[in-house]
């Protein structure tokens, strides 16, 4: 087994990951279709959606342990130090995303029959209980999937299909956890494969960003609070298809504009000769 583990490391990861998170929520999927002997408490539900959030970041920190020991673990975490990065980079982790929420909400409003937005009533019990929260379930999931597993893709391909391929296990990851928010009945099975398609733009970005700061895993972390505070927490404008469907196109012209602009290869720009 340590020897498998050895070999291949970033499947153990993978598989790993989906086995700590999946028996947390396909239970809580087969309950929202009734599917259990008996039905869960809402409060289990809530805690049950969080703890799921965790898997990546248990296995990143297991596989760590067992192929590299306590050097491993510490090298992983310590990448939640790094914060020295410039104030572009903070900038473009931190603001970029969240305003182009308001951006596509603008453009939205232009839309004929534009249907009102679901704006979250935000006060300051609901933002801690809100931030608190998804600081939990970001560091969750950013450990796993750009702490350990981004590096481990890049060693082998480009970054963009590193990409690619991540953001696609990501998708196919949350799965059950979607299933459990109502959005197969609500939107249907095409909304998936829109939220395929945004999550790929979205990890194309984070790579981005952790390959021009030495993997800063902080600064993925603030990315993907930053954004959940605004989307998830005050305006969620994934939950209404058109602005989706904006949001989608403006974020992927963001990371084609990257792609221009830096390569393929490494999302860095290269000096140039002479």
């Amino acid at each position: 087994m340590i020897q498998r583990l050895r070999e291949h490391p970033t499947a153990v990861f993978f598989g790993l990951t989906f086995l700590l998170s999946w028996l947390i929520w396909v239970p809580l999927a087969l309950d929202h279709y009734s599917l259990l002997p008996g039905r869960l408490n809402p409060g289990i539900v809530l805690v049950g959606r969080l703890l799921g959030t965790f898997g990546p970041a248990a296995s990143a920190v297991l596989v760590s342990r067992l192929s590299g020991g306590k050097p491993a673990v510490r090298a992983l975490l310590g990448l939640l130090k790094k914060w020295q990065v410039g104030w572009f980079w903070v900038a473009a982790a931190g603001l970029v995303f969240p305003a182009l929420v308001f951006v596509v909400a603008a453009i939205y409003k232009l839309l004929p029959g534009a249907a009102p937005l679901p704006v979250q009533p935000v006060s300051v019990a609901n933002l801690v209980v809100t931030t608190i929260i998804l600081i939990l379930s970001v560091l969750g999931e950013e450990i796993g999937w750009r702490g350990y597993a981004l590096p481990q893709l890049q060693q082998r391909w480009p970054a963009l299909k590193t990409s690619l391929v991540l953001g696609t296990i990501h998708t196919v990851w949350h799965l059950p956890f979607w299933i459990v928010l109502g959005e197969l009945e609500t939107y249907g099975p095409g909304y998936w494969l829109l939220s395929w398609v945004w999550v790929l733009a979205l990890t194309t970005y984070l790579t981005w960003l952790m390959n021009n700061t030495g993997n800063s895993l902080l600064i993925a972390v603030l990315f993907h609070w930053s954004f959940n505070i605004v989307c998830v927490g005050f305006l969620p404008i994934t939950t209404v298809i058109p602005a989706y469907l904006i949001f989608t196109f403006l974020a992927w012209a963001i990371v084609i504009g990257i792609l221009r602009r830096y390569g393929p290869q490494k999302f860095i720009r290269l000096p140039t000769p002479g």
